[in-house]
């Protein structure tokens, strides 16, 4: 047998007649894509409309569980109320108890508004004379019967525009007449008296006897149930 070889085309070398072109073709019909892409799409809004459902599902278990919360905290509450209310009817004849006391109270405060604590008074009175060296043996006094008017002499030399509401009459004795000015001189520093005015100093028998005139202001009036009186008369 004979063998005849053929020379090679030199535009078919091995390396050529063996190389796999480079061409690509997608051969699926578009409806197969479109339904392809179709069913992915499903797919994703599926997924995502159960998650909206489980989270609403769970908003709304976890809504009504603080509601029940809150309603039994309300039953709770109205229980104790309801339970005070029963406790404290036992309790009613004290609570009127204080409401009568709070009622008699504003009542005197009403009633001693312009109540004047005489002894608190004198007792201011004779302080500043036996400050002063002088004795006082007598007070006299009287309140004007509409209280609040001013009275003969109407404000203080020291604090003007205060009403005055009665008049003072202080009789005593003084070693001397400079101790009788020193004693004159004190009342008139004093807020709840003004004007002090000497009407007689004579002596007698080693001793000086005196007699001053005095208003009484309105800021001498003091009480339990009004103003709180103050521990002195002095500013």
């Amino acid at each position: 047998m004979v063998t005849t070889l053929m020379p090679l085309d030199p535009a078919l070398s091995p390396q050529r007649v063996l190389r796999i072109l480079p061409i690509s073709a997608n051969l699926l019909p578009a409806e197969v894509v479109a339904a392809r892409r179709a069913r992915r799409a499903r797919r994703i809004l599926l997924v995502a409309l159960i998650l909206a459902a489980a989270l609403l599902v769970s908003w709304y278990a976890y809504a009504s569980h603080r509601v029940q919360v809150a309603t039994d905290d309300l039953h709770t509450v109205a229980g104790q109320a309801t339970e005070l209310q029963r406790s404290q009817n036992r309790y009613a004849e004290v609570v009127g108890i204080e409401n009568q006391t709070d009622t008699i109270a504003r009542q005197l405060n009403t009633l001693l508004a312009d109540d004047l604590p005489w002894a608190g008074l004198l007792s201011t009175l004779r302080d500043t004379g036996g400050a002063a060296g002088v004795s006082v043996e007598g007070v006299n006094g009287s309140l004007t019967k509409t209280i609040g008017t001013s009275a003969t002499s109407g404000t203080l030399p020291t604090a003007k525009g205060v009403t005055t509401i009665g008049t003072l009459i202080v009789t005593g004795s003084a070693p001397d007449k400079p101790s009788i000015a020193k004693y004159v001189e004190a009342l008139g520093k004093l807020d709840t008296v003004a004007n002090p005015y000497l009407t007689n100093a004579s002596d007698d028998s080693g001793s000086i006897s005196f007699s001053i005139n005095l208003d009484i202001t309105a800021r001498a009036r003091c009480g339990r149930f009004t103003t709180a009186c103050a521990n002195s008369g002095g500013n």
